[in-house]
């Protein structure tokens, strides 16, 4: 029947069975594993590397897959040579230490045969950024001693599709699916009808602190979406009335502009008419009358040069009086 090693019985594995294991990590029915070199952040992809010294940060709701500081080796060969008719398999559990810090970390198990560094995964479901130090101790090894039927017939790593055996560093899932599925095929709940909004809020920190922020944003834009539009239906209301009055003002300036030449040229023709009326009238009636006078002087006793002076001061008045009219 198969047994549970004690503190004991797995101190004499360290070195072999387990590689880098610490002795001072021993719990009375297992052995606490550390935290390693790689780490793969499953939110972006990356995978870096610690060092001694060195920490990982796991932010709020982010998942990463680390692997074991400690080599496990549970081949057959190597556990023959300590443990003569048994094989090993063994159960990977949460420290609840990380649990007290709202670490979730989901626990797994080693095939008897498999050799290589563990992979594990874990969130942080907390608040806060977790900080693990390269090194630190994050989860339990308990180890099972296999006798007899108990012992597999083919072990880890025998199999065509055991394909993590020596691990090292992270290795990526195997698992395959075909790219092009019919959605005939896809049986799914109706989650994408519901409301992304909803979704957040149900997803767990940090996410639903992020709905909430949406909602309350979304809120606001609605405000201000609204205000916009009233004032771009006022804009536009000014911008048409302002349109047709300056179509209207166009309009009545081009009519405008199209009579003065026809009214200034009527003005002037009539002007002119009068002025040349006035002026040729004074101009003839002018030298009438003083035709009129000459010859009467004429027939008088003055003399010549009095006739001709007396003819000369009318014609200089009627000179005269011909400019003052054509200036008006």
């Amino acid at each position: 029947m198969a047994r549970i090693l004690a503190d004991k019985e797995i101190g004499s594995l360290i070195g072999t069975v387990i590689t880098d294991g610490d002795a001072s990590l021993l719990n009375p029915n297992g052995i606490e594993l550390r935290l390693g070199t790689h780490v793969l952040f499953h939110t972006t992809g990356e995978e870096k590397e610690l060092g001694r010294g060195m920490f990982l940060k796991v932010s709020p709701g982010e998942t990463v897959a680390i692997s074991s500081l400690e080599v496990i080796d549970f081949s057959r060969e190597t556990v023959e040579a300590l443990m003569p008719g048994f094989m090993l398999m063994g159960l990977i559990t949460p420290t609840t230490t990380m649990m007290r810090e709202g670490i979730s970390q989901v626990a797994t198990k080693i095939d008897a045969g498999f050799r290589g560094r563990l992979n594990w995964g874990l969130r942080n479901g907390s608040t806060r950024d977790l900080l693990v130090q390269y090194a630190e101790p994050i989860f339990k090894l308990t180890i099972f001693a296999l006798a007899g039927d108990e012992a597999p017939e083919i072990e880890y790593g025998k199999r065509p599709d055991d394909r993590y055996q020596d691990t090292e560093g992270i290795m990526r899932s195997t698992r395959r699916i075909p790219v092009d599925i019919p959605k005939s095929k896809i049986i799914c709940s109706s989650i994408e009808k519901l409301d992304p909004k909803k979704q957040l809020k149900e997803a767990g920190y940090p996410f639903d602190h992020i709905a909430t922020e949406l909602i309350d944003l979304h809120g606001k834009f609605e405000v201000v979406s609204a205000d916009v539009r009233l004032m771009k239906d006022e804009f536009n209301k000014k911008t048409t009335a302002l349109s047709d009055k300056i179509e209207v003002e166009t309009r009545l300036l081009a009519s405008k502009i199209d009579d003065t030449p026809k009214n200034v040229l009527d003005k002037v023709e009539t002007l002119f008419d009068r002025k040349f009326l006035r002026v040729v009238g004074v101009v003839f009636g002018g030298v009438s009358m003083l035709y009129g006078g000459v010859t009467y002087l004429q027939g008088t006793t003055l003399g010549g040069e009095a006739v001709a002076f007396i003819a000369l001061v009318a014609g200089s008045a009627l000179m005269l009086l011909t400019y003052f009219l054509s200036r008006k």
